[in-house]
């Protein structure tokens, strides 16, 4: 299964006053998902887990409601009263898990939005048979491509009233104070196959239509300007200035210039932005497959031609400068090496054959083998 997103990576890195959301129709080609799929994702869901919920009438449920502890040959756990869920379901309740992870139909879909946005992307589903609203109308503090798979769904969506929102401001904080606008600027139905793109903090209420539906939503986190700003603000303690105490605003207000522009060199400097990018990277960890068949068995031998390979790092830093950001390290790389990894990064999926071809290494067989040593590393997948 793949996406056509509808827009260039250029169109999408553009800045956040020009986004709007945008419907993609017929974006998901070949689509092979069922109730059956969307079921077994739901069962190895941890239930117990805050990030899967039960919605009813805009609420969250309480656990106790539907799921239950048990003890499994003496080991607690926890499964769903599924009579109870059913019951919900029916009366208009959505069924919602979250950080969605190690399942293989949903991560193919989070593959293609990181790779086409070069961010980190958590997966979350929804599943509904009623005619109540999954939340009541709420922005998202990050962008968000809903993939709709099993039935129709409505969205109704609203024009930005808070701008810019961060993970801490929630819409729940500020529907009073930055109420969105009666009259929706979308009204659409989205329809299997079909991909909606939702920028952040804008106000959107998905509304199912009476009949089974499910849909993947599929968040992607970018550093923010704020936090530069916060690992500026740690870095800077090194400088002297701003370990200085402060006394009155009379005595002190020479001393804060004199720090606000030590500040504004510090935050201007290309260095110290590539630094703090590396950091942030560094914390990002990938979604893998465990390959124990090929990668486990002394005898697996290196990747066959028609192995498609993909960079585990959506956005790859430092390759034009021969090093790579992967799962905390900072790894150093031979030029030819990066220059492979630069193609894979532009074309995802690419075969070991036609890399092979196209990469400017004579020595075919050392290439091959280095390939298959980054896929045992976990840094191709």
């Amino acid at each position: 299964m793949c996406i056509d997103f509808g827009m260039s990576r250029q169109t999408f890195s553009a800045d956040y006053q020009e986004k709007q959301p945008l419907l993609i129709r017929n974006a998901v080609h070949h689509i092979d998902f069922s109730w059956t799929d969307a079921c077994e994702i739901l069962e190895r869901c941890h239930v117990d887990d805050p990030s899967f919920k039960l919605s009813y009438h805009g609420s969250i449920l309480p656990k106790k409601d539907y799921v239950e502890r048990y003890l499994d040959v003496g080991t607690p756990s926890y499964r769903l009263i599924k009579p109870v869920v059913y019951d919900y379901m029916r009366k208009g309740a959505t069924l919602i898990a979250n950080r969605i992870k190690h399942e293989p139909k949903v991560s193919a879909f989070a593959r293609a939005v990181g790779e086409f946005t070069g961010r980190q992307v958590v997966s979350s589903a929804y599943a509904a048979f009623g005619h109540h609203s999954s939340f009541r109308s709420h922005w998202d503090t990050r962008d968000v491509f809903a993939v709709q798979l099993i039935g129709r769904k409505r969205w109704l969506i609203y024009a930005p009233t808070f701008e810019f929102p961060l993970s801490h401001q929630q819409s729940r904080d500020y529907e009073l104070t930055f109420p969105h606008s009666s009259e929706p600027y979308l009204d659409l139905v989205l329809e299997p196959g079909d991909v909606l793109y939702v920028p952040r903090g804008w106000w959107h209420d998905p509304l199912p239509l009476g009949e089974g539906c499910f849909h993947l939503a599929l968040g992607t986190f970018p550093p923010y300007v704020a936090d530069y700003l916060r690992w500026a603000t740690h870095q800077i303690q090194e400088n002297v200035l701003a370990r200085r105490s402060l006394d009155t605003w009379e005595f002190e207000q020479e001393l804060l210039e004199k720090a606000a522009q030590e500040m504004a060199h510090f935050i201007r400097s290309s260095e110290n932005y590539a630094q703090f990018m590396d950091e942030y990277c560094a914390h990002v960890r990938d979604e893998s497959a465990l390959d124990l068949g090929r990668f486990a068995d002394v005898n697996g031998g290196d990747l066959p031609d028609h192995a498609g390979l993909r960079l585990r790092a959506h956005r790859p830093r430092g390759l034009d400068q021969a090093y790579l950001m992967h799962d905390g390290k900072k790894i150093p790389l031979e030029p030819h090496v990066a220059e492979v990894l630069s193609l894979v990064s532009e074309f995802p999926g690419i075969s070991l054959g036609e890399v092979l071809v196209h990469s400017r290494v004579e020595d075919k067989k050392l290439l091959r083998q280095i390939l298959t040593e980054l896929s045992q590393q976990d840094i191709l997948c």
